[in-house]
């Protein structure tokens, strides 16, 4: 059995949104990466940024940044 891991998850409302952050969180040494948005919940695009559940915090300055992409904010165990 594959053990989930509590994650924290941005949606988008497009992919260029989703991808503009991938883009940004790597460029500035930010932890995640890009996900299929998970069956559980529902999202225009089909991409989510996913982090660890302990590192939301860093993503404040990507939620600000990027406030007008970001469709959804989730905690999930996947």
């Amino acid at each position: 059995m594959i053990q989930k891991i509590p994650r924290y998850l941005l949606t988008f409302y497009s992919t260029s949104g989703a991808m503009a952050v991938e883009r940004y969180c790597k460029e500035n040494g930010i932890v995640g990466r890009l996900i299929p948005v998970p069956r559980e919940i529902s999202a225009s695009c089909g991409l989510s940024w996913a982090v660890p559940l302990e590192q939301k915090d860093e993503l404040g300055v990507i939620e600000a940044e990027f406030a007008d992409e970001i469709e959804g904010k989730w905690s999930l165990d996947i």
